[in-house]
């Protein structure tokens, strides 16, 4: 009876390490292969950035998989932001090449990868060089445009859109009135508006740079009187001399030739011995000796 029983007891299986590291390599590839197709959704400029950033990224852990810097990646990085979190499928193909996502304080990200599986690593240097090969020889092509409204014939003779109805403009208006344009127009402002905030940073730039120059120029030592403004900077202050690049910025912010170029021979405004003084005291800073002896 002893025996029967033991006999009818199912024998325990033991999955192999050889099975898992074969599992885990198929997953993975399923998920490089997942993140890549969403790389599609990206203009060609950017997979391709992405791609190459990447690959380096794993090359150089495949290459010293003991250096830690190697397989830790901070977030707040310029390269990393730029062509691994903003891109689509970006982290994705990071966490599935064996990346793990690691919260540091309360603000900070580093991608780490704490076991190094060679396999893995390998198998995602070698689809990721695949998809780069494929996107130069132009197998995978950009995702399609957006759809565009079509344009139909109005009642009137002239054009109009599925957007307004089959309409032209003028129909339009005279069948909704001002609200209707509003309406339709509010698109047009949001992009206009976006465009206008780009733009907007680099005048605000601009200003600043010019206040600083003046600020910095004051306080070399250029006197505070009214003074012209040289609008022509191709041509010298003093003899209008063409000089195109070649001219010569004295410290009172005037362009001149190889002539006029000196102080004396243009009247410069500039104080040089203001200038000269501040110098000469953040060169030479006072030395003085104690005269009492302090008692410790």
């Amino acid at each position: 009876m002893a025996s029967s029983q033991i006999a009818k007891k199912p024998l325990a299986t033991h999955a192999t390490p050889r099975d898992t590291a074969q599992d885990v390599v198929e997953t993975a590839s399923m998920a490089i292969k997942a993140s890549l197709r969403a790389y599609d959704h990206n203009k060609t400029a950017t997979k391709l950035s992405s791609l190459k950033a990447i690959l380096k990224f794993l090359q150089k852990v495949e290459k010293k998989p003991s250096d830690i810097r190697a397989r830790r990646l901070q977030t707040s990085n310029i390269v990393v932001k730029k062509f691994v979190t903003k891109v689509k499928g970006g982290l994705e193909l990071m966490i599935a090449c064996g990346f793990e996502r690691e919260n540091i304080g309360e603000k900070k990200e580093q991608l780490i990868m704490k076991e190094v599986n060679r396999d893995r690593v390998q198998l995602g240097i070698s689809l990721v060089q695949k998809k780069l090969d494929d996107i130069k020889l132009g197998i995978v092509s950009d995702p399609a445009p957006a759809a565009t409204a079509k344009k139909v014939r109005c009642a009137c003779g002239f054009w109009g859109s599925q957007d307004q109805e089959g309409l032209c403009s003028i129909c339009y208006k005279k069948k909704y009135g001002a609200a209707g344009s509003a309406e339709l127009s509010q698109h047009e402002m949001k992009r206009v508006a976006s465009t206008a905030k780009k733009l907007d940073w680099k005048c605000k730039l601009k200003k600043a740079s010019t206040k600083l120059k003046a600020l910095h120029r004051f306080c070399l030592g250029v006197r505070q009187e009214s003074r012209l403004i040289q609008k022509n900077k191709n041509r010298c202050f003093q003899c209008n001399k063409k000089v195109g690049y070649l001219g010569i910025e004295c410290r009172c912010l005037f362009i001149f030739c190889d002539k006029h170029r000196f102080p004396h021979s243009h009247k410069c405004k500039f104080d040089y011995k203001k200038f000269h003084r501040s110098l000469i005291k953040k060169e030479n800073k006072v030395v003085r000796h104690s005269k009492i002896n302090k008692i410790e």
